[in-house]
């Protein structure tokens, strides 16, 4: 399995119903023709699949990487499929920690269940998608807060940022799937919301 196939991701997000065409809202109000959920990997092996497609991201990306940061809380099941995935693959044991949405008060208590970066780690943040940037962004800053780590690196599963999206030249940043992947793909097989998705890309 090779990560850099689009084809592939589209079809495995297909079949797990996590990415779907209609007419739908986003949280920011707008309009879109499709809708990306990965709530629906939901079983041992899409995790599993969906694993294998960001380890060898991973590998192939962002190889420095010490610690996987997952966000609460579709990112901690990402982010542990992708830890998991890349020991089997490469054989190296990368550190997991995951957010709370809210800090606890009581047991071992804080915001951070895990393992504990310092400021030599390269973390990687894993997540569903990326939209505005705004939530990686917070996610950055607060693990500089907590721990002194001087950068982080961000790996989404879609990027699904219109022409106008905002801008990440400042993140580093990376995607399994972005819009224009995801329209050829769709022109290539002949499925006519090609025209749909691009249209939205340039309009949106």
């Amino acid at each position: 399995m090779q990560a850099n196939r689009p084809g592939e991701i589209i079809r495995f997000l297909l079949e797990c119903q996590a990415l779907k065409f209609g007419d739908f809202t986003l949280k920011s109000g707008a309009k879109s023709p499709f809708f990306i959920d990965l709530g629906n990997v939901r079983t041992g092996r899409q995790l599993d699949v969906l694993g294998e497609f960001m380890a060898e991201a991973i590998r192939d990306r962002f190889p420095e990487t010490t610690i996987i940061f997952g966000p609460a809380y579709k990112g901690i099941a990402l982010a542990v499929s992708a830890a998991t995935s890349y020991w089997r693959l490469s054989g190296r044991d990368l550190g997991l920690i995951f957010d709370r949405k809210e800090a606890k008060a009581h047991g071992e208590g804080g915001s951070y269940i895990g393992t504990q970066p310092t400021a030599s780690d390269r973390v990687l943040i894993i997540d569903d998608v990326l939209t505005s940037g705004l939530t990686k962004r917070e996610g950055i800053d607060s693990l500089r807060r907590s721990f002194g780590v001087a950068s982080a690196d961000i790996l989404v599963v879609v990027d699904r940022r219109s022409k106008s999206g905002a801008a990440t030249d400042d993140l580093q940043f990376s995607s399994l799937l972005d819009i224009h992947a995801l329209s050829e793909y769709l022109a290539e097989t002949g499925d006519t919301r090609a025209e749909l998705i691009q249209k939205w890309w340039e309009t949106a």
